[in-house]
């Protein structure tokens, strides 16, 4: 795999409450101010199509309806396929953000991060998954497809941090997530073979891969 880097942001947005009916022109309605936002970020992916946003939550307002809602909050998840892409799409977040801050009686705050960065496929990636492939058929075992995917793993972290890695190949299963998720115990123990027969070409030196740069 190489996978989609990962983040978390929160926006928060500040209106002013006002009785909905007797002076509705006094109020600041942030849950109105805060879908607007919403609706511009996620046109983000048109201009950056490696990019993915999505509204997770919102909530705001008060328990009554005859208020004009001075609060309220979304949590967005992006994605991002080049850390290439990182700064691009904070710009247009803090852009859309700034651009609701400037009306008056308005705030909207962008909080958050990412929490991953992209697993991006190069040379030592390309070279091991070429070993990879020599060892399942050594073994007996179907050809490997290389896929992107969005979700990310624990493999963002080691990519990031200069080390090579595959992941995605474990055994098969099928239901992911759900209550009804299984795994294919008949397809355990080839995989284990792969893995055996692939260290062991690593420790006899009979596989080499390219050194690559740190990155964050």
């Amino acid at each position: 795999h190489s996978r989609k880097g990962t983040g978390v942001f929160t926006a928060t947005c500040h209106g002013r409450a006002a009785h909905a009916a007797k002076v509705p022109n006094d109020g600041r309605n942030a849950v109105l101010a805060l879908a607007g936002f919403l609706l511009e970020i996620v046109k983000i992916p048109a201009a950056l199509p490696e990019v993915m946003v999505n509204v997770g939550n919102i909530r705001g307002g008060t328990a009554a309806t005859n208020v004009v809602p001075h609060f309220a909050l979304a949590e967005i998840d992006v994605r991002i396929t080049r850390l290439a892409d990182r700064a691009p799409l904070l710009a247009r977040l803090r852009e859309q953000a700034d651009r609701i801050s400037a009306r008056e009686g308005y705030r909207l705050e962008l909080t958050g991060g990412f929490n991953r960065p992209p697993k991006e496929c190069l040379p030592a990636e390309e070279v091991a998954f070429s070993e990879w492939q020599r060892a399942a058929a050594d073994v007996g075992v179907a050809p490997f497809t290389w896929v992107h995917g969005a979700g990310a793993s624990d493999g963002n972290f080691l990519t990031a941090g200069g080390l090579p890695n595959l992941d995605g190949l474990g055994p098969l299963g099928d239901a992911l997530h759900s209550d009804r998720e299984i795994c294919r115990v008949e397809t355990i123990a080839p995989r284990a073979q792969i893995v055996a027969l692939f260290l062991h070409r690593v420790a006899k030196g009979e596989i080499k891969l390219p050194a690559r740069p740190a990155r964050v």
